[in-house]
Formats: C-alpha cells, sequence, structure tokens
C-alpha cells in the first residue's frame, strides 16, 4: 500500500461496495504477498471493512424497522433494481394467483419448475431489506419464496403476499385483468 494506511482508513465509510471490494482484493494480495509492514497494514484495513460492514448492517436495520412491509419492498427494490427477468417472475404471479411452480413456469414459456427457483433467489438476494425468510417445513433450509409470496398446501400453489400489491404497484406491477371471449375475467391457471 502506498498511501498512507490512516487516509485510506478514513475514506472507508464513504467508499462504494465496488471501491471496498478493491480495498479487500488489494489487501489479501498483500496479506499473501505483501512485507511485514505491508501485511500489517492490510489486516487492519480489512478489520476495519469488517467493522464498517457490521456497523452498515446495524444501521440498516434500525433504519429498515421502522418502515412498513410495503416500504421495505420497496427500498429493497431501490437498493438492488429489479431485472427485467424479476420483473416476469411477480408479474406471472400477479396475474395467475393460486398456481403451482409449474403452472406459473409454464405461464412464462420456460421449463420445469424454474419459477419457483428464481423467485426464491429474487427474494433471497434482497432479504437483507426485507425481513427473515420462513423455514422449509419440508426440508432443512429457508422457504425464501416465502418471503414475498403465500404458499397454499395440500395444493401447492403460490400468491403474492396481498399487505404486498400496494408496494408492488408503486413499482409499477399490477395484476393484469386478462378477459376471455365471453368478456369475462379468465379463470386462474393450475397445475
Amino acid at each position: 500500500m502506498t498511501l498512507d494506511i490512516n487516509k485510506i482508513l478514513q475514506s472507508i465509510p464513504a467508499s462504494t461496495s465496488d471501491k471496498r471490494k478493491q480495498m479487500r482484493a488489494n489487501a489479501d494480495g498483500l496479506i499473501s504477498n505483501g512485507d511485514d509492514v505491508q501485511r500489517e497494514a492490510a489486516q487492519r484495513l480489512l478489520d476495519a471493512l469488517a467493522a464498517q460492514d457490521m456497523l452498515d448492517r446495524n444501521t440498516l436495520a434500525e433504519d429498515l424497522a421502522k418502515l412498513t412491509t410495503g416500504d421495505r419492498l420497496v427500498q429493497a427494490f431501490k437498493a438492488v433494481p429489479m431485472t427485467k427477468t424479476e420483473e416476469k417472475l411477480i408479474q406471472v404471479l400477479l396475474d395467475h394467483p393460486n398456481s403451482t411452480s409449474s403452472a406459473l413456469t409454464q405461464a412464462l414459456g420456460w421449463g420445469a419448475q424454474s419459477w419457483h427457483l428464481h423467485f426464491g433467489t429474487m427474494c433471497a438476494n434482497r432479504a437483507s431489506y426485507l425481513w427473515p425468510a420462513p423455514d422449509s417445513e419440508h426440508r432443512d433450509a429457508k422457504f425464501y419464496s416465502g418471503i414475498l409470496a403465500d404458499l397454499t398446501e395440500p395444493e401447492n400453489t403460490f400468491s403474492i403476499k396481498p399487505d404486498l400489491v400496494p408496494a408492488l404497484a408503486l413499482l409499477g406491477l399490477r395484476a393484469r385483468l386478462r378477459a376471455d371471449e365471453n368478456g369475462s375475467r379468465a379463470s386462474k391457471i393450475r397445475s
């Protein structure tokens, strides 16, 4: 580290996540290949980065605890913007409530039960902004899809949590009314 370690340490709170990632990579390189002075400075940097991460997580948790679930949802998708695929995952659930993972996957034109996998990953990627995932009743793991969706058993059908619908509307996602040839709302799909 050619710069004064104290200047680098002071810059941590204002550094972006990409800049912090680069700092970690540089410090890791010096831990492996640096001289004693560089290794000591690199370890100080890694310790300071870990402390700042913990402070940031605690501050975020305190700030989020003050918000409603809808506001937390909006905040989560502002912090980690929704991809086009994620938008489709939510839209298909809004358009086809009480549908199985297979039916939702089919509605997307995909194969197997990939809706459930991708929806769960989307939720897991934002879990720190949302709320804890419930435990899975069928395996030793978290049920990440259960953060945003309700699962009805034994039918194994999914629906978006009703209290999240207004927040999703703020994000531009609303159930689309689909009319059949008689002009009435199309029936919900199930498989």
